[in-house]
């Protein structure tokens, strides 16, 4: 197993580890004295206890440091060797589970542990029914070991692994609250004479809660630790006094937490007074006191992190830093796909300017060079105004369109009087020559200027589309984010982090869950209801004890496709080309390539020409911009192949289509109600320096189909067999279509290599 594997498996393992420091000391201690209340309870403490310790380990806790703290706390209570064999069984058996699921690469599932508490008490119940024939008491607490660890498993990993900082789902709720109440039980049964430990825990929880939480959550405190005393004491009388503690509390707690601090002792005192309940008493009140004077005297520090796990002004702030840094990162972009702009028409205007390779450049090159130094010069520019290059540009005309000038081509004016004609005649054919090849290389460096000039502006576009991704706002802590995060926790998932990012034509979602959330169907259907926008889960990655869930807008669209081809009698492979990609989730890329010919050769010229356009469609090229520059760049690679592109763009969150042809067979669309022809005049690709794509824009509707094919097909069928193959085979389905369609143009002679695509939308 790699390192990393095991390192990633030991996440879902219980710690081992020992590190000795003020908040592990804290936390620990927390921990054994929870383990000692709960096993100090009558009849059921040791159930209690186990059921606790299970639910620790669950979350991950130490079990070297807590295995001692439960063994101890289960013999003081009860006092035996057979206690050693109760609590030492249990332990080996989580050991062992944990061990063997670790061995599978597993996490370690609640139920397991809570099967494991319930077979680690068979000890216990035996022994204890053999002796003591306590056969109903120990059956009830084995239901409660197993129930109670699913309730400390939930609640332990709530607050140990995921944390507070988020809201908790109605099962952390019910957990929590049956756990708090087992902790009112078990503290109200602790007392030395009248004075109780439940008050302490009761003041300092309920003024703790009180300031830090919301008004709800100090009730909530309130009444169950109230319920459980009740319980314990029988009596419901100390419910109501619990109840209204919360009550005053929650009621000066807009104030400061010294106002809730004294109106809770004011009511405690007014209770004793009245002797309102059984136990009300001075003694209750200065336990009241004690607890109450324990919250006020904790470090502010304390005060300010608990109530930050209430409040979600810091989500605000990272929503407010993520989306600056957002704009910040998108204007740096629009800014640097404006300097490309820029290179792009700089280099544009110098590729306009770089003419005066013409017939009028070589005679005024030769009347220089040449006439400037002969000795009737002055004669000769005197007859033409000075502009000796005219009476010679007919001659430069010739020879560079004939390759050669004779004394035929030349003009009256200097067959009359020019005394060195044949000597010019030589000049004018050796500067054609060198004139010539300056021409093409001014054709090279013009055509690499275009093709630079073109690049940045298509890289100039891909920025401006990054820029506006870039700037698209997100939010943590919006309205919208809270209502979906509360509404997410009453299907009982937990969003400890929750990132909504809106546009007008996509939405986005991230999420933090529990990895069983993670894979629960409800998160894209209430997400797509909360949101009017149709979801659906694009990947999820694993982050330890939790996973990260994307969401995002489902296409409206689908597309089916078929496809039916046959190369050539007598050659290897088939000199068309397709291909089928997503260059992005939302659009869906159709393209044929015919190469020119037939054959090997015609096969690579096609497939440069489709692996070309599909790198520029990934990268987010504009259309037009992506045509130029294939066309250019097969008009260097190739010499004699010439391909015709044929490609359409289907988008699936609206249905629009982009049809790009150059010098491609004609297309067709299948509509309920008829058929439409798309065709092209344009020549292939690589022939002409300029060509411009024909580019259009339709629109599909469900049920729409739309037939590609090579000119192999068209040719055969043209437009008339095409409509007639499509009504005779009356079918929704596209490869049903396009098999027809090529047996079609088989039939009627087609002998040249046959390539037949065709889609169909339809909405999901």
């Amino acid at each position: 197993m790699k390192k990393g594997g095991l390192l990633a498996q030991r996440k879902f393992f219980p710690s081992f580890e020992l590190k000795l420091t003020p908040k592990a000391a804290i936390k620990f201690a927390a921990e054994c004295l929870t383990l000692f209340l709960f096993a100090s309870v009558k009849e059921f403490g040791f159930p209690l206890a186990l059921a606790l310790f299970c639910g620790y380990v669950y979350a991950r806790q130490n079990i070297l440091a807590l295995a001692p703290a439960f063994i101890i706390a289960s013999c003081v209570f009860m006092l035996s060797w057979w206690t050693l064999l109760y609590a030492v069984t249990p332990i080996l058996l989580l050991v062992g589970l944990y061990f063997l699921f670790f061995k599978l690469k597993r996490n370690v599932p609640l139920w397991a542990v809570a099967v494991t508490a319930l077979v680690g008490m068979i000890p216990y119940i035996v022994c204890e029914c053999v002796f003591f024939g306590a056969y109903f008491s120990k059956a009830v607490g084995a239901l409660i070991a197993v129930v109670f660890t699913f309730c400390a498993g939930i609640a332990a990993y709530a607050a140990l692994v995921r944390g507070l900082s988020g809201s908790a789902t109605v099962d952390e709720y019910i957990c929590g609250g049956v756990l708090l109440a087992a902790a009112g039980f078990a503290l109200y049964g602790v007392r030395i004479d009248a004075f109780r430990l439940f008050y302490i825990a009761l003041g300092f929880a309920v003024l703790l809660t009180a300031v830090c939480f919301k008004p709800q959550t100090a009730l909530f405190t309130a009444i169950i630790l109230g319920l459980g005393s009740a319980a314990a004491g029988r009596d419901l009388s100390l419910l109501a006094a619990a109840t209204a503690l919360g009550t005053v509390a929650v009621t000066f707690s807009p104030f400061t937490r010294w106002a809730s601090a004294l109106a809770m002792l004011a009511a405690q005192a007014v209770m004793w007074l009245l002797d309102a309940y059984s136990a009300a008493g001075w003694q209750t009140l200065v336990m009241t006191a004690v607890g109450v004077i324990g919250a006020l005297v904790l470090p502010k520090s304390v005060i300010v992190r608990l109530k930050d796990m209430a409040v979600l002004d810091n989500r605000r702030a990272f929503s407010g830093i993520v989306n600056r840094q957002g704009r910040d990162i998108a204007d740096r972009l629009f800014w640097a796909g404006d300097v490309f702009l820029d290179i792009s028409k700089s280099l544009q205007k110098k590729v306009d300017g770089a003419g005066g390779f013409g017939s009028d450049g070589l005679a005024r090159e030769v009347a220089k060079s040449y006439c400037g130094k002969c000795p009737d010069r002055e004669s000769c520019a005197s007859q033409l105004g000075g502009d000796i290059a005219s009476a010679l540009s007919g001659m430069a005309d010739a020879a560079l369109s004939r390759g050669k000038v004779t004394i035929l081509d030349m003009p009256p004016f200097i067959t009359s009087r020019c005394s060195r004609m044949h000597s010019l005649i030589s000049v004018i054919n050796s500067s054609a020559e060198v004139y010539r090849r300056k021409m093409e290389m001014n054709d090279g460096a013009m055509l690499a200027g275009r093709m630079m000039s073109e690049q940045f502006a298509g890289v100039s576009l891909v920025l401006d589309s990054l820029a506006r991704d870039c700037a698209r706002p997100v939010s943590f802590a919006s309205g919208d984010v809270e209502f979906v995060r509360s509404e997410l926790l009453k299907h009982n998932v937990v969003a400890s982090e929750l990132i909504i990012s809106t546009s007008d034509d996509e939405c986005s979602v991230t999420m933090l869950v529990r990895n069983g959330d993670a894979r629960k169907l409800i998160i894209p259907k209430l997400l797509s209801k909360l949101l009017g926008r149709r979801l659906e889960v694009v990947a999820a990655e694993d982050r330890g004890e939790r996973r990260l869930v994307y969401l995002k807008s489902a296409p409206v669209f689908e597309i089916a496709y078929g496809i039916a081809e046959k190369k050539r009698d007598g050659e290897g492979v088939s000199g068309d080309s397709r291909s089928i990609l997503c260059p992005s989730r939302r659009k869906r890329l159709f393209a044929i390539c015919d190469g020119m010919g037939s054959g090997e050769g015609a096969a690579i010229a096609s497939r440069d020409a489709v692996s070309m356009i599909e790198r520029f469609y990934r990268a987010g090229f504009d259309n037009n911009i992506i045509l130029s520059l294939v066309n250019k760049l097969l008009r260097i690679s190739l010499e004699d192949s010439f391909s015709s592109l044929d490609i359409a763009v289907v988008d699936t969150g609206t249905g629009g289509l982009d049809v790009i042809k150059l010098g491609a067979a004609s297309s067709f669309i299948i509509r309920r109600d008829g058929m439409e022809v798309l065709s092209c005049t344009l020549p292939p690709a690589g022939i002409l320096d300029n060509v411009q794509p024909l580019t259009s824009r339709y629109q599909l509707y469900d049920g729409d189909m739309l037939v590609m094919m090579s000119d192999g097909v068209c040719d055969a069928l043209e437009t008339k067999g095409v409509a007639q193959i499509v009504e005779a085979t009356d079918t929704v389905n596209p490869q049903v279509l396009a098999d027809a369609l090529l047996e079609g143009a088989l039939d009627r002679g087609a002998d040249d290599d046959c390539t037949v695509l065709v889609t169909r939308l339809f909405s999901v």
